[in-house]
């Protein structure tokens, strides 16, 4: 992570199955320390190392097990945009001891995912649904934790305009803070949102990089991503070198954060998301616009070695972008209530 601005601090998660959950909670004198969660996460997270997932889910049980200390009853976990309801699942499973299993609610959109979910995860509460619905949300009731993982991208790549032929970025962007808004207004006094989601880097966007490719297999790759990935136009201008294009830091940014969906079944969904919606400075003023106070920020990269094993960039100092962003935030006034 390039930066960890927290007065929280060692965080790690997932979960095994209920059974083995209250298990591992009735050695409280040991699950009480930040070392066992590191132990208990350190595997259990390994099959999620190239999703990011994982860093939600760190972050999300700290935050968990700080709430719970600072009130008598369990705790209520909303998550919007829950997909097939792993990231929900692996903390209640995890947790189930310090969480309202019953009380928690997914939402998603998705019906097949929702199914999934109510396989693997029984006794949550799984809604169909939009969750920009102001409606839906509200009669839902209040919540002590709320996850955005991954979700408000999608808010923001609905913003795609025909007319345009691309995203009309000043209504997205518009359409993600009523969406947040309407997010934390689930939130109960004290409760917290955990947020992550792709970032629009610092720097130069239109600074010109050089890529170079260490396959054929990589370049083919970045062809198709560039003719079928519709939130913007990439444009990408081919150079001396057969296995090397040149084109902006912001397009590189959105081809990096795809290109492991590339060739795969998920990239008919994902050719028409945008991971990057805000910069970190826009995410700190909608995040005070909304009475939300910022407890943790870190930017960071997925799997960066991954993609230095496809990719060189020129300039040699060109840092490598920071394309994704994790926030705890807590919601204004009070204790948990």
């Amino acid at each position: 992570m390039a930066r960890n601005n927290s007065p929280l601090h060692g965080f790690i998660v997932s979960g095994s199955g209920l059974e083995q959950s209250k298990t591992i909670h009735s050695q409280t004198s040991m699950a009480e320390t930040d070392e066992f969660w590191d132990f208990f996460w350190e595997t259990r997270l390994l099959p999620m190392e190239t999703l990011g997932k994982r860093e939600a889910i760190l972050a999300a049980s700290r935050m968990i097990r700080s709430l719970a200390q600072k009130t008598a009853r369990p705790l209520r976990i909303l998550e919007l945009g829950c997909g097939e309801g792993q990231i929900m699942g692996t903390l209640l499973d995890a947790h189930a001891q310090l969480c309202d299993v019953h009380a928690s609610v997914g939402i998603d959109v998705d019906r097949q995912a929702l199914s999934h979910c109510r396989r693997a995860y029984p006794g949550v509460r799984w809604v169909e649904g939009d969750f920009t619905d102001r409606e839906l949300l509200l009669g839902l009731g209040k919540f002590d934790i709320l996850l955005l993982v991954n979700a408000l991208h999608e808010v923001f790549s609905e913003g795609y305009s025909p007319e345009l032929g691309e995203v009309d970025v000043p209504e997205a962007k518009q359409r993600v803070e009523q969406a947040l808004a309407a997010a934390a207004g689930c939130l109960a006094p004290g409760g917290c949102l955990i947020l992550f989601d792709g970032l629009e880097p610092p720097g130069d966007p239109f600074q010109r990089l050089r890529i170079h490719f260490l396959s054929d297999q990589a370049r083919d790759e970045f062809e198709l991503f560039a003719r079928q990935y519709r939130p913007f136009r990439i444009v990408a201008r081919q150079i001396e070198y057969p296995q090397s294009v040149e084109l902006s830091r912001r397009d590189f940014t959105r081809y990096i954060t795809k290109s492991i969906f590339i060739s795969k079944p998920l990239w008919e969904t994902e050719r028409f998301e945008s991971y990057q919606y805000y910069s970190e400075v826009e995410f700190r003023e909608v995040f005070a616009r909304r009475g939300l106070e910022i407890l943790e920020l870190a930017t960071l990269t997925v799997n960066g070695e991954k993609w230095r094993s496809r990719v060189e960039v020129e300039p040699s100092d060109a840092e490598f972008p920071q394309e994704h962003i994790l926030i705890l935030a807590r919601a204004a006034s009070g204790a948990v209530t």
